[in-house]
């Protein structure tokens, strides 16, 4: 067999795989329409009902937003997370809903027990707001170390989940679970592949989807991240956040604004059923200037280029 046909086998095999995944994901959430798969991430400390009226505005699906399960306890924080909820419910915004805990899991010995506590706050999250949720995302980023406070994520990431998984399997949410947000996408010998393909051969009803954060990937890159998901996990692959700082060496406001337009491009091109941009506003808080310039709005609200651009391409028919 020749190298062309050898190319040309490849190519079919990859375009079966994304086809494949493109019609298990076009299921998988029911309460977006086909052209309103794209959302915008909020933070609950300042997502307004204002905010959640221009988003709906400029095209956007939906909102996503956090809740750290180790803060459920505090009555202030359940009142940020309420009405977060209804400035999205006000705009007819459903939301995508990411839960982790920002502490240590506690050690080895504790770790089934934290994965079966933190799937009964998942349960008790689900029960509240069933009826606003696009679908619950477990975690974010655990394979970076700031996002997986426990550490040694190639040891303690799947006892824990495995706990999770096994306990939200006895007990289904109605809601599509999705996971696990990470950072980089799974590829061949990756410590998220490899934890992946334990969690999933061990609990295959689990996910309905495996979520990871595209940033940097070209348009050919996320296609074949698309493909080696479908092809290892027998899950389709959703994007739950991508970004680009408006920072002048990364080309300012007007280069950030033409990423935005080329992502969500190759997003409707890729039929991808659910992807994220980060952000809606410039987070003040952050840590550095790249973490201070995601938005699509300065954080006073002012509007930049890149949320025109999102505008346009969304309201697109």
């Amino acid at each position: 067999m020749n190298s062309t046909t050898n190319k040309w086998l490849s190519a079919s095999v990859l375009a079966t795989l994304i086809t494949a995944s493109q019609v298990h994901a076009s299921e998988l959430f029911p309460v977006l329409a086909a052209n309103k798969t794209v959302g915008v991430q909020v933070k609950i400390q300042t997502f307004s009902a204002e905010d959640g009226a221009q988003i709906k505005s400029d095209g956007f699906g939906f909102v996503r937003f956090g809740v750290w399960t180790n803060s459920l306890g505090g009555k202030a924080y359940q009142q940020q997370v309420s009405d977060a909820f209804a400035a999205a419910k006000s705009a007819g915004l459903p939301v995508l809903l990411t839960v982790r805990s920002t502490k240590a899991l506690g050690g080895d010995a504790e770790l089934a027990t934290a994965g079966q506590d933190f799937a009964k706050a998942i349960g008790s999250l689900e029960s509240t707001y069933r009826s606003q949720l696009v679908a619950i995302e477990i975690w974010n980023e655990p394979d970076l170390e700031k996002y997986w406070p426990t550490g040694r994520f190639d040891e303690t990431f799947v006892p824990f989940m495995n706990a999770t998984c096994n306990a939200l399997q006895q007990s289904p949410p109605a809601t599509p679970v999705v996971g696990f947000g990470f950072a980089k996408a799974p590829t061949a010998g990756s410590a998220s592949t490899v934890a992946l393909q334990s969690i999933v051969s061990q609990y295959p009803k689990c996910l309905s989807a495996v979520s990871y954060h595209p940033y940097g990937m070209s348009g050919a890159q996320i296609s074949a991240a698309q493909a080696f998901i479908q092809q290892n996990f027998h899950l389709p692959g959703v994007l739950s956040e991508w970004g680009s700082p408006s920072l002048s060496n990364n080309g300012g406001i007007e280069a950030q604004a033409s990423k935005v337009r080329t992502f969500i491009s190759d997003v409707k091109q890729q039929k991808i059923a659910l992807a994220s941009i980060y952000e809606w506003k410039n987070s003040e808080t952050g840590g550095s200037d790249r973490e201070r310039n995601f938005g699509l709005l300065t954080g006073d609200g002012q509007p930049k280029p890149a949320k025109q651009a999102a505008s346009l391409m969304l309201n697109q028919q």
